[in-house]
């Protein structure tokens, strides 16, 4: 099984044994693991780590992902995958305005029947209220998308429906968590930071599985390529965020698998407590690794790539329409 590891330990170093990736601290032994078992190592800017084990992870075709203290991407190694004719692709037909256009319905169609569905899933056990003109709402914005013929026009539509399903989340969540709606940098409370938080991981599971599928990252078709590095990520994103994201930080909060204290409020803003951390990363990989029955018995990492590869495949027969 190929697998993400995450080492973000201060302290930690990594170095290679044969076909073994052996993590260290204090000269102990902390894990050791197949080198060809490891798809995606994402390092902390504290761990030490050979040019062995970086040039033999980038040679099998591996990723190397370095994060910041908030778990933000600051840099991959091992992205070599993108071919020039792929790259052309990508590049003419994104930018082809009515190409563009049918990807980004697409993407929003997708996201806006995720709320929905989110929604009506919630509202079998938590009295929402306002719930009926909630669900209007999405069921309209969700018919609009079809007659809109601007990729303006569409992020509106997406705008409004994010703040609509997000109007319900203080419903929906137990008690203690209050939640007013979206807000981010800085995040005022829990729930838009472990919200935040979450996005930050799918955000390393989405840009892998661009690379490793040989496409550019920079070039998107709903969210503007304007020198934004990361704007196809964001795309992929839009059509996971409630399935993958959204509907496990509702069961993980309503489950109390965290609390109050699992983060650090200030002026500054809130943000996960760094002790929180490793139960963070422990939570969140034992659920993308683990199948879910609504994703077809499969785990949301497999899905993820799933849904990557029908996208895909869609956008492909969006160009032979073009075309013809």
């Amino acid at each position: 099984m190929v697998e993400t590891i995450y080492v973000t330990t201060p302290g930690v170093s990594i170095h290679q044994d044969g076909g073994l990736l052996v993590l260290e601290q204090d000269h102990q032994v902390l894990k050791e693991l197949p080198m060809a078992t490891v798809g995606n190592l994402v390092l902390g800017r504290t761990v030490q780590i050979s040019t062995q084990v970086i040039f033999s992870l980038v040679k099998q075709g591996s990723l190397i992902q370095f994060v910041d203290y908030k778990y933000n991407v600051v840099g991959t190694l091992g992205d070599e995958h993108t071919t020039l004719s792929k790259l052309l692709w990508q590049a003419e037909n994104f930018q082809d305005e009515t190409f563009a256009l049918r990807g980004a319905k697409y993407i929003v169609q997708r996201k806006v029947a995720a709320q929905l569905s989110l929604l009506n899933r919630y509202n079998k056990t938590k009295n929402i209220p306002k719930y009926e003109f909630v669900r209007s709402t999405l069921e309209r914005l969700l018919n609009r998308i079809k007659r809109t013929r601007t990729i303006d026009g569409l992020r509106g539509i997406e705008g409004l429906a994010s703040k609509t399903c997000f109007s319900v989340w203080g419903a929906i969540l137990s008690n203690p968590w209050e939640f007013s709606g979206r807000k981010r940098h800085p995040s005022p409370d829990p729930v838009n930071a472990i919200l935040s938080y979450g996005y930050s991981f799918l955000e390393r599971e989405v840009r892998a599985c661009l690379v490793t599928a040989g496409l550019d990252v920079r070039i998107g078709v709903l969210h503007s390529t304007n020198n934004r590095k990361d704007s196809f990520v964001y795309d992929v994103m839009d059509l996971l965020r409630q399935e993958v994201i959204d509907r496990f930080i509702l069961k993980v909060l309503n489950t109390h698998r965290f609390n109050v204290s699992d983060f650090d409020i200030s002026e500054r803003g809130c943000y996960m407590a760094k002790e929180s951390n490793k139960k963070w990363i422990q939570l969140y990989e034992e659920y993308m690794t683990t199948p879910v029955t609504r994703f077809g018995d499969i785990t949301p990492r497999q899905w993820i790539q799933r849904e990557v590869n029908s996208f895909m495949v869609y956008l492909q027969s969006t160009e032979n329409d073009r075309v013809a």
